[in-house]
């Protein structure tokens, strides 16, 4: 069987999760007991990797349901108490599994297990409400708020990515704002998919459009970013029916894609965000706007194009150089696939 990246990454991701769990519980039965014993050292390790497949299946299970359109009819907390669930769970049978199976030891009658019990309850919740903020706020966002990364605003090379609802002004009206939220709602659930696959992070929703960043220097980031393009264009393709049914209409993107440096930085107070300035960002918005003028699905600059590998680049179909506005010189662009567009504006 031919695994796709996006599995090899993923078994690569969760396999340093087991190694990493198998590690930590093999020190932790050091540090409480004879460091150069090596049954006990045996014994940590396998209640650690234990503890990281449960922990590791618990989450794939909830990424699973939190991935349906129906789940979000469901509150936030639910998901916060049935991962903490799982989670306790697994590190309950993975400190009590093992020592029974190789020593015979009984360790839920220990006096100190209802002690262990509540710290895996409260360290579970801790953590479980921390992926939910993650999910909520962005990895990016999270970590760099949470490390003050930039409370100084910093130059970074970013590959950004910037989507476009096709239509949306007329739609609106058509349909009304209450259902037109939902209609954006439904499109961003739909999108998010193909932005964690590819290892994309949300930079922020405006109005009816998405932006996406990548770093730059990250390994096959630039063909990640085209192919999260398609997997954008499939992923809403497949669910055209659906939106049919639901609001008499389906969506279609123009998407435009750019690189270059941005200067980031916090901005706010009550309300903190990550905010990413300079002309390569005015640069990626006004590309769709090339999009739209040569009737392309998905653009992106030559910039971009000379960090992509030569197999997609050979995929790519040359556009007329566009004048964007504000910018001296007109941009050398391409597009993605045949270049054409399923949808002509309304």
């Amino acid at each position: 069987m031919t695994l796709t990246p996006i599995l090899r990454n993923q078994i690569a991701f969760y396999s340093k999760i087991l190694a990493a769990s198998a590690l930590i519980g093999a020190l932790i039965s050091a540090l409480l007991g004879n460091a150069l014993a090596v049954p006990d050292l045996i014994q940590g390790a396998i209640s650690g990797l234990v503890i990281g497949l449960g922990c590791s299946m618990s989450e794939l299970a909830i990424a699973t349901i939190a991935n349906q359109r129906w789940s979000r009819r469901f509150p936030l907390v639910l998901f916060v108490v049935i991962r903490a669930v799982g989670f306790s769970l697994s590190i309950v049978i993975g400190l009590t599994g093992p020592i029974f199976v190789l020593t015979g030891a009984v360790f839920w009658r220990d006096p100190s297990f209802g002690f262990v019990f509540g710290i895996s309850i409260l360290a579970s919740s801790a953590f479980s409400i921390a992926i939910e903020i993650t999910r909520h706020l962005g990895k990016e966002a999270t970590i760099s708020l949470l490390t003050g990364r930039y409370r100084r605003p910093r130059l970074e090379e970013r590959i950004v990515l910037f989507a476009d609802l096709i239509g949306s002004t007329s739609l609106a009206e058509r349909i009304g704002d209450l259902r037109f939220h939902k209609f954006l709602g439904d499109v961003a659930f739909d999108l998010a998919r193909p932005v964690e696959l590819a290892g994309g992070d949300v930079h922020r929703y405006v109005g009816d459009a998405v932006i996406v960043t990548w770093p730059l220097n990250r390994r096959n980031a630039a063909n990640a970013a085209v192919e999260c393009a398609a997997q954008m264009h499939s992923a809403l393709a497949k669910a055209a029916p659906g939106y049919q049914t639901r609001f008499g209409a389906a969506p279609h993107l123009r998407i435009a894609i750019h690189c270059g440096p941005v200067a980031a930085g916090e901005v706010g107070d009550w309300k903190k965000e990550i905010a990413l300035l300079g002309d390569t960002m005015n640069t990626a918005a006004r590309l769709e706007g090339a999009a739209r003028d040569l009737g392309a699905r998905t653009v992106l600059s030559d910039d971009l194009r000379h960090h992509l590998s030569e197999t997609v680049r050979s995929e790519l179909a040359p556009l007329p150089s566009y004048a964007a506005s504000g910018k001296r010189d007109r941009v050398a662009i391409w597009a993605a696939g045949d270049g054409s567009s399923d949808v002509p504006d309304p």
